[in-house]
């Protein structure tokens, strides 16, 4: 969300934590007492390189500078996960929104166009995107206009938006956004905004409707699934170290979601039931979810949300259970309320062995 008011302004709402990480990019504060760990502050780091990478745009030797509350209604407005203030390379977030804001924050942008500002913000964050393309919300062009008062009253549909971005970068490349993330950067305006869709087409926008209301695919899977590993030993046992100074652990996994992490992927190529157990150091935990669950809610595969799926399960070390795999993609959550913690993770599915393929919707 990119914040429509003055920070100066709301500078003194509640005490702002002090800037305790520093990386070569971003300065951050924590309202929590857990540790950021080394694996969350290299991947936010690196997250803002590849945006500008990704978007073509300049590095800026001044660090962004990150809170993460855990509420931000002070500073963003009520129901709000986070928000970027231009031109102060400070932003505000509860977590699983921050790289969304980074996004904003490497764009620095006050132009209006939300609609593919805020489209890029969500596919670059690295979430899925799940969305059944139909007229019936509205044309292109008009999705494009969104106006400033709607989209402060929270009448941007944020799936539309990314999911047309999405097409856009499938359909066009790399160069389709940069040419549109120069004229965001710029301050550019939405007759701005259409002429470069249109020049990276080569056809009207009435032309590329009519194109991605046919032929668009509902699901693009989401970046930070690149990030996931995916494991076949865990059928035989797979056994994480936790350690918030290793940059391969990340944490905190929000409120309520233990300290620190680690996740894997498991593609099921067969359904069936199998018996789901966890060993290993007291305070730790596993789990075991579907990130597809539920069609249209969607995660961050890199710093999820177990929540997606109403089915998941969580086990402590000494815990099993028996649980039913359809086929699919499924996430493994290693987690920890400690530092330096062993967990391992066990699904035992006889008759059905390991797969090595993918499941899951397909990627357009």
């Amino acid at each position: 969300m990119i914040a429509g008011f003055h920070l100066l302004l709301c500078v003194a709402c509640s005490e702002l934590p002090e800037l305790s990480y520093t990386t070569d990019r971003l300065r951050l504060g924590a309202a929590f007492d857990e540790p950021i760990c080394e694996g969350t502050l290299k991947a936010f780091d690196d997250h803002v390189g590849g945006v500008e990478d990704a978007l073509g745009q300049p590095a800026n030797r001044d660090p962004i500078v990150v809170y993460w509350l855990d509420d931000v209604s002070d500073y963003c407005g009520k129901n709000r996960g986070g928000c970027f203030f231009p031109g102060t390379r400070v932003l505000f977030s509860t977590g699983p929104s921050i790289t969304h804001e980074l996004v904003h924050a490497v764009l620095d942008s006050t132009a209006h166009t939300y609609f593919v500002e805020e489209g890029l913000a969500e596919i670059y964050s690295g979430v899925d995107v799940f969305y059944d393309p139909t007229p019936d919300d509205g044309s292109l062009a008009s999705r494009l206009s969104l106006s400033r008062s709607a989209y402060r009253d929270g009448k941007l549909d944020y799936a539309s938006a990314a999911h047309f971005m999405r097409y856009v970068l499938e359909e066009e490349g790399e160069l389709a956004m940069h040419d549109l993330a120069d004229v965001i950067a710029g301050g550019g305006s939405t007759k701005a905004i259409t002429a470069a869709i249109e020049s990276s087409f080569d056809s009207t926008i009435e032309e590329i409707e009519g194109a991605y209301f046919e032929g668009a695919p509902s699901y693009f899977r989401g970046f930070s699934a690149a990030e996931v590993p995916t494991v076949t030993e865990v059928w035989e046992g797979r056994e994480v170290h936790l350690e918030c100074d290793d940059d391969e652990t990340r944490g905190p996994l929000g409120r309520g979601n233990g300290g620190l992490y680690q996740v894997r992927r498991v593609a099921v190529e067969r359904g069936g039931e199998a018996t789901f157990s966890v060993d290993g150091d007291s305070g730790g935990w596993v789990t075991l979810f579907d990130p597809h669950a539920r069609r249209g809610i969607v995660t961050n595969w890199a710093m999820p949300d177990s929540e997606v799926d109403p089915a998941g399960i969580t086990l402590r070390p000494g815990e099993r259970a028996k649980v039913i795999l359809d086929p699919g993609t499924y996430l493994l959550v290693y987690g920890a309320d400690v530092d330096d913690t062993e967990v391992e993770a066990t699904l035992v599915s006889t008759p059905l062995p390991p797969v090595q393929g993918e499941g899951g919707p397909e990627a357009g």
